[in-house]
């Protein structure tokens, strides 16, 4: 009897292929706005603040769907990891991560008419939280990484001989 290859479709698949671009976004919002402390220049002033915002809002937002998918697998892998620990602390660093990037992302949306006194608080308080951020997204991301090389979560594993990949 040759075993079926399940879909690449299931449930569980869907949060490592929504993850990568949060990632990406908001790994360049943060260090964006780092470079952004040592440039000099108006012109790469402007357009690394521009792209902190860009990416934040696309990060914040696929953000939020990487988290809405992470549940979804939640569920399905925590019956079949070793370690559903690192699952559960995965989890939370996810959520401390998203909600630390959501505030920078509205402190930036802020209209600065509104919090003028506060403008250069605002400043220092977003560079500081997405920095503090950042170290978030990497945990996150290590122990993601942990979830799926060592212990195997939303994978496949074939039979022995690999009979289901022969046709």
């Amino acid at each position: 009897m040759i075993a079926e290859i399940p879909s690449l479709w299931r449930e569980e698949v869907w949060h490592p292929l929504s993850v990568h671009l949060p990632i990406v976004t908001l790994l360049l919002s943060s260090l964006a706005a780092i470079v952004n402390l040592a440039v000099n220049n108006k012109i790469y002033h402007l357009f690394l603040k521009q792209m902190v915002f860009v990416m934040l809002t696309i990060g914040v937002l696929s953000g939020w769907i990487a988290i809405y998918t992470g549940d979804l697998a939640y569920s399905i892998e925590v019956r079949k990891i070793c370690d559903p620990k690192i699952l559960q602390e995965h989890q939370w660093w996810s959520y401390t991560t998203m909600i630390v990037y959501s505030v920078v992302f509205f402190l930036k949306v802020i209209p600065n008419f509104i919090v003028l006194k506060f403008s250069k608080i605002k400043k220092i308080v977003s560079l500081i939280l997405l920095i503090a951020a950042l170290f978030g997204l990497l945990y996150t991301g290590h122990l993601g990484a942990s979830l799926v090389y060592q212990q195997g979560a939303g994978t496949y594993k074939p039979s022995e001989d690999c009979s289901e990949f022969v046709r």
